[in-house]
């Protein structure tokens, strides 16, 4: 016979212990001097009542209550030979290998390619085996399949072979993601054997089980029944562990970077130490300036502090700080994308003065100021004069604001749209649609000067486009305020995939009016053409006046993708968003990774995915391109840091994972966390409860579950109580009877 909770036998010990207390008794505990009695012969009192024991039937049956009672609670059960049916049968295990970031701290990998090859080794022929390892997603290294095509006596070596080539990467822990994983190729695997079920189904995980791990998946999934979770935990020697974290500053911050008193940049850094740290003394400093220009910081172990340090000159282009005094260095490295001034050049094609508030210059000007984040440059040309192809090739946006154009320029202009680029062409008369329909590669186009009675508005207004998204609030998207003068009336039904963002609206419903296009646009090649029919200027309109002028260039720029408003600081796997102009010229654009590897875009891709080393990536442009990359594109950078949650390498509680349902088997008391000593609620009526619930998986628990003899020793417990009732009732009367009548 074997007991599941044997540590609940202990009870029956004491059992005597009152027993033996009353035996041994041999003198009474006060003394009482009489006068009368002090010239007698002094003797011991007899105690022959007390020395022997009265009623030993009611004694034992009382005693046999406690025994029955810790005998019940030890949950016995009897060993059986597993029957014939299942005694050819194996197990069926994944072995699951945590290969996330916080495995490379010293001492960890070792252990864990030890307890994995000591897992292979405890397999039998029998046993079918998928090997995973795991990080931010689950891989699998040899499949069920696999491991059947393999010779048996050969399975272990070509598994250990492959586990040796695994080293532990930089990304974050998703154990939920893992276990899910799993447990469905267990179930796959046993839908297409075609066979009887294996005996035991495990998954072996080996990992640091720490706390910074994710379980979103693990949450919304259904652990099986008689899935069992085997942990093997890989402890760390050394406890503490301090990270660093960029500190989210001010709106007037860049790139995490805030200005300081003495005009150099003040970098906010989030240091965190370990809840069991030892260390508590570190230092910050810029990597290659170890000696100079650090700080030296207290961090308590389980807080955290915000240290501000500054920025040297020459590091305002990006750079690596590193903190010293840890045990571990793994996550003591943050990189820090240089945040560039972006230089934009902004062609303007018309004959209007800078210094002439009537005219539609003036304005353009006005709008785009240089800030620390951004520097346009207008550059004016004259509209008669001849154009240079290097002016029309190095302009990010080119804005038309001429009645006519020579045939020469409108066809670099439009083999700058046919590149890529953004022309905003903006119709001072009806003579522009010439240049609509060339820039269009189109003959002609119906164009004549609107008939405006008063003033005109903006009727309807696709806000649901992307040039026009920053008004889709409606606190911003009220137009009502803005009149225009004058317009002109184009048929745009010609004009090949022309779409319309705004109307008029004259408030003539029989001239027609709320058909009339304001704003469209029309792709040309790789390039959008945007057309306004009514000027910015005081003689046509209110809209340079109005305070959606400026955000309106702006949200041209940006859907031209000059403007990327992209952040510079990602995560080891993020996805890393493509500006749409390398979408649209990515052959000639390349990335490179720490490493100094070169990644090419694919046609149209839209992310970067390739993210698995920290570091500072670039974005590389090929020589001869067909006009140059947008600012900020060409020569960016941008970092990529370690997740915060990986530094979190203080062992989890592993009730969090029995509270997801997981089942957990001969798991040892000093692996379920750190703080041993003191032991939830829960785990101390663990056997109490586990008495109303099924097993979870063959074995020791399954064997007593299906026995069931605590059943036998609990109403052997409530007889023997009855007996003892009736015992002690029948021998307490007549005793009573004797004393009353005495």
């Amino acid at each position: 016979m074997s007991f599941l909770y044997p540590l609940f036998l202990a009870g029956i010990t004491a059992v005597g212990l009152p027993i033996i207390l009353h035996m041994i008794r041999r003198h009474t505990r006060k003394r009482v001097t009489f006068s009368s009695l002090m010239f007698l012969r002094t003797t011991l009192p007899r105690f022959k009542n007390r020395s022997r024991l009265e009623n030993l039937p009611l004694l034992a049956l009382r005693c046999a209550s406690l025994i029955l009672l810790a005998f019940g609670f030890s949950r016995p059960f009897f060993w059986r030979p597993a029957p014939e049916s299942q005694a050819h049968l194996g197990r069926r295990i994944v072995l699951l290998i945590d290969t996330s970031a916080s495995m490379r701290r010293a001492g960890m990998w070792t252990q864990a390619i030890s307890e994995a090859r000591s897992v292979l080794a405890d397999v039998s022929q029998a046993d079918r085996v998928c090997v995973m390892s795991f990080s931010q997603s689950p891989q699998t290294l040899i499949g069920f399949e696999e491991w059947t095509e393999l010779d048996p006596s050969q399975r272990a070596s070509v598994v250990s072979e492959h586990i040796s080539k695994l080293s532990p990467g930089w990304a974050s822990t998703d154990l939920g993601r893992a276990l899910v994983a799993a447990a469905e190729a267990i179930e796959d695997d046993e839908v297409n054997d075609g066979q009887e079920s294996m005996a035991v189904r495990q998954v072996v995980l080996i990992g640091d089980m720490q706390q910074g791990s994710s379980f979103e998946a693990l949450s919304t999934y259904e652990w099986p029944e008689g899935l069992e979770l085997v942990v093997k935990l890989i402890r760390c020697q050394d406890p503490t562990n301090a990270s660093l974290q960029l500190v989210t500053n001010p709106p007037d911050s860049i790139g995490g970077r805030l200005a300081g008193p003495d005009g150099n940049d003040l970098t906010g850094i989030r240091i965190t130490n370990s809840p069991d740290a030892t260390r508590e003394f570190f230092s910050l400093n810029w990597a290659e300036s170890l000696t100079s220009g650090g700080a030296d910081v207290y961090v308590p172990a389980g807080h955290s502090i915000v240290v501000r340090i500054p920025t040297p000159k020459d590091r305002l282009a990006g750079g690596k700080l590193i903190l010293t005094g840890d045990d571990h260095d793994f996550d003591n490295a943050l990189y820090l994308a240089p945040h560039l001034q972006q230089h934009v050049n902004i062609l303007y094609i018309g004959s209007d003065d800078a210094n002439d508030s009537g005219g539609m210059l003036y304005y353009v000007r006005r709008a785009f100021g240089a800030t620390r984040a951004f520097n346009p440059r207008v550059i004016s040309h004259p509209a008669g004069e001849s154009l240079a192809d290097t002016a029309i090739a190095t302009a990010h946006l080119i804005i038309v604001a001429a009645d006519g154009i020579q045939q020469a320029p409108l066809i670099s202009l439009r083999q700058y749209l046919e590149s890529g680029g953004t022309v905003l062409l903006v119709m001072k008369s009806a003579d522009a649609a010439t240049t609509v329909a060339g820039l269009a590669g189109i003959e002609t186009i119906e164009s004549e000067e609107a008939d405006v009675d008063r003033y005109a508005m903006l009727g309807q207004i696709e806000l649901k486009h992307p040039l026009l998204a920053c008004f889709r609030e409606p606190r911003f998207g009220d137009f009502t305020q803005i009149h225009f003068w004058k317009y002109r009336r184009l048929n745009i039904a010609n004009l090949p995939g022309a779409s319309v963002l705004a109307w008029f609206d004259s408030g003539d419903p029989e001239g027609g009016g709320r058909n009339d296009p304001a704003w469209f646009e029309s792709r040309v090649g790789k390039g959008t053409l945007l057309v306004l029919t009514s000027g910015w200027h005081p003689s046509d309109s209110q809209l340079a006046l109005s305070s959606k002028f400026v955000p309106l260039l702006y949200s041209i720029l940006e859907y031209g993708g000059v403007l990327s408003e992209q952040p510079l600081q990602y995560f080891v796997g993020d996805h890393v968003s493509v500006p749409h102009s390398v979408r649209l010229e990515s052959a000639n654009f390349k990335v490179r990774k720490p490493d100094d590897s070169l990644i090419s875009l694919d046609a149209g891709q839209q992310s970067f995915t390739q993210t698995d080393l920290p570091g500072i990536y670039a974005i590389e442009s090929s020589a001869g391109a067909a006009r140059p990359a947008p600012s900020g594109v060409e020569g960016s950078e941008f970092a990529i840091n370690l997740p915060v949650k990986e530094s979190q390498t203080a062992v989890m509680q592993i009730e969090d994972l029995e509270r997801l349902g997981v089942s957990l088997e001969n798991l040892k008391t000093e692996d379920r966390g750190q703080k041993t000593a003191i032991r939830p609620l829960s785990s101390v009526l663990r056997p109490l409860s586990s008495v109303l619930r099924p097993p979870s998986s063959v074995g020791r628990t399954g064997l007593e579950y299906e026995q069931k003899v605590w059943r036998w020793v609990f109403i052997a417990l409530l007889a023997v109580s009855l007996i003892e009732i009736w015992l002690a009732g029948k021998k307490g009367g007549p005793q009573r009877t004797q004393s009353s009548q005495r």
